[in-house]
């Protein structure tokens, strides 16, 4: 029979959490509260402006899509938009797919 606990084993000194001091600026407080206040707003703001700081200028983004969600895109659209319009939606969908 072994002697040990059960549980997870102990961990060596040099992996156990050790403790972390930081300061704030006032600044960073005041994002923290609007952090709290509306996180997706805030998150949002974060990330726009470290796009904006990152690149100048229009940006382009590749995307890569399989083949059969655009046909089964497509076949739903064919099944639920008047025939009209269904096919202004397929063309735009094949325009925007055409391989060039």
């Amino acid at each position: 029979m072994s002697n040990s606990s059960p549980g997870r084993p102990p961990k060596a000194d040099e992996q156990k959490r050790k403790q972390l001091h930081f300061s704030l600026y006032e600044e960073d407080i005041e994002r923290l509260e609007e952090l709290t206040d509306n996180r997706s707003e805030f998150i949002r703001q974060c990330i726009a402006q470290s796009w904006s700081e990152k690149f100048d200028g229009d940006q382009t983004i590749t995307i890569a899509v399989p083949k059969w969600l655009i046909k089964e895109f497509i076949l739903l659209v064919k099944q639920r938009v008047p025939p009209k319009r269904a096919a202004i939606v397929q063309a735009l969908v094949e325009e925007l797919f055409a391989e060039g």
